[in-house]
């Protein structure tokens, strides 16, 4: 290559990598849809960070539900990327996405294959963790948000449905209508079969979903926000019976939210009801940490911002704090001590999991935690002296049987391959989710692994204790590293 074109590309590749801000993008692979791309890269994001797709409603434009929803102030706040499809007249004269026409709601094709092809795009041009990508959408956004969730599971972890449908309730204009009424309501298996046949020879994991839906809503009747559950419930081969009910949830009255674990306890699908709201993007406006977004036609002040809990949803928010204390506990364990920063005037709440008591601290940043049987999050959020609300902050607590909780479980085996290597056998090779704590339950490593590949233990060495994580179940094992 001459000496010239080499300096060429070196400074297109440098700009391209460069641009930050609200960027068009007029070619991203052979578009089938037909749609618009844009993309926002905040100043300052350090390689590699999440994206999250976010598609408008009908009427609307990749500008509006940008500003009106607040994902790019979110983007700023906590460094991660966002891409807007955006439908054009000619596909649809009212902008709204063609979620219900057999030709863009399947697997590499039309607007559904259009939007993956901007995945891929972000994926080619910037650094991108693959591990993290997202989709939501709000109303027919939202329906192809459900489109892209059936279609890609390998692409996207999870998504949050604002106000939509399952994937093809409808596969034309007429039963669309008949979507909207809520007159469509179908078995849970019917439903969870027209997302797995989307892609026949899928055998990984699913993406989770959360759903936010206004119970007046007029456009799209809230039956969907039940039918949706059904769906990826099913998916997730779990039962329709919420096995968490939160009213008043984060504070407040008109929102309940449920939550559904598969048969693994793994919380699969979160439902956000909102009730008195109509069709719209629920919002909390403000600059507070829980706060962001502006209204519009679509998008109304609740004092509650769904935008942020999908956000927390797909555990991309950088946390105000960390929480300080063990990871690793006993069954039955008692006098655990948690802690943040104490700030002046600020009230803590706190949450522990199931079977764990707090025995002194609540709403002070320090508690103690007996804890019974079972592992999950010690969670705070602090109201500050001017009402905002920081966090929620969480830390996963494994509860184990005197620090050790062995599982015989075909799928994964823990092998030492050397006195400071470790690899995970198994049939296939996927990623596991590895944490290893050291005796006092402090976290020394904490990766994706690729299973049947040797991993390096550069931190520490001594008794170990390795959580894997997997689609399937969580165990812990026991490591001795001796470097």
């Amino acid at each position: 290559m001459p000496k010239k074109s080499f300096i060429f590309l070196f400074l297109l590749c440098t700009k391209l990598f460069s641009q930050t801000g609200w960027l068009p993008v007029s070619s991203f692979g052979t578009n089938p849809g037909n749609l618009n791309m844009y993309s926002y890269v905040p100043v300052g994001i350090s390689a590699p960070a999440p994206l999250v797709v976010v598609m408008h409603g009908c009427t609307q434009n990749a500008t509006v539900v940008s500003s009106e929803s607040g994902w790019n102030t979110l983007a700023d706040r906590h460094k991660f990327y966002c891409v807007y499809p955006e439908q054009i007249s000619a596909n649809n004269s009212s902008y709204c996405f063609n979620w219900f026409l057999t030709g863009d709601q399947d697997r590499n094709q039309g607007e559904a294959y259009s939007v993956k092809q901007m995945v891929d795009y972000m994926k080619a041009n910037y650094n991108i963790d693959t591990t993290k990508i997202f989709v939501t959408g709000l109303s027919a956004g939202a329906c192809m948000t459900t489109i892209m969730l059936a279609c890609y599971p390998e692409i996207f972890k999870k998504g949050a449905v604002m106000a939509g449908a399952p994937h093809k309730a409808a596969t034309n204009a007429f039963q669309a209508v008949s979507v909207g009424q809520g007159s469509v309501s179908k078995t849970p298996t019917t439903w969870g079969s027209l997302v797995t046949n989307e892609y026949p020879g899928y055998t990984g994991a699913y993406p989770t979903v959360a759903v936010f839906h206004g119970s007046n809503d007029a456009v799209i009747n809230i039956v969907n926000e039940n039918e949706i559950m059904k769906q990826w419930t099913n998916v997730h081969q779990a039962d329709q019976t919420a096995d968490v009910v939160v009213n008043s949830f984060n504070g407040n009255a008109f929102v309940t939210k449920n939550v559904y674990n598969d048969n693994n306890g793994n919380e699969v699908v979160e439902t956000y009801t909102l009730t008195g709201m109509g069709h719209a993007i629920a919002l909390d406006t403000g600059a507070c940490y829980q706060k962001c977004g502006k209204t519009g036609n679509y998008a109304l002040e609740v004092y509650f911002s769904s935008t942020f809990w999908a956000a927390y949803f797909f555990d991309i928010l950088i946390p105000p704090y960390v929480i300080n204390g063990l990871q690793l506990v006993i069954t039955n364990q008692n006098g655990v001590i948690y802690s943040v920063p104490n700030t002046s005037g600020s009230t803590y709440n706190w949450t522990v999991p199931s079977g764990a008591v707090i025995t002194s601290g609540q709403g002070t940043n320090q508690i103690t935690v007996n804890f019974g049987t079972t592992s999950g999050y010690v969670e705070v959020i602090e109201t500050q002296s001017n009402n905002c609300k920081n966090g929620p902050t969480k830390l996963f607590v494994t509860v184990g049987s005197s620090g050790i909780s062995s599982f015989a479980n075909p799928e994964i085996k823990l092998i030492q391959t050397n006195t400071n290597s470790f690899v995970l056998k198994t049939n296939d090779t996927y990623w596991v989710h590895v944490k290893l704590f050291n005796s006092l339950g402090e976290v020394i490593f904490n990766e994706e692994v690729l299973t049947n590949t040797p991993v390096e233990v550069t931190k520490g060495s001594g008794l170990f204790f390795a959580e894997l994580k997997t689609k399937n179940v969580t165990l812990v094992k026991k490591l001795l590293v001796l470097n």
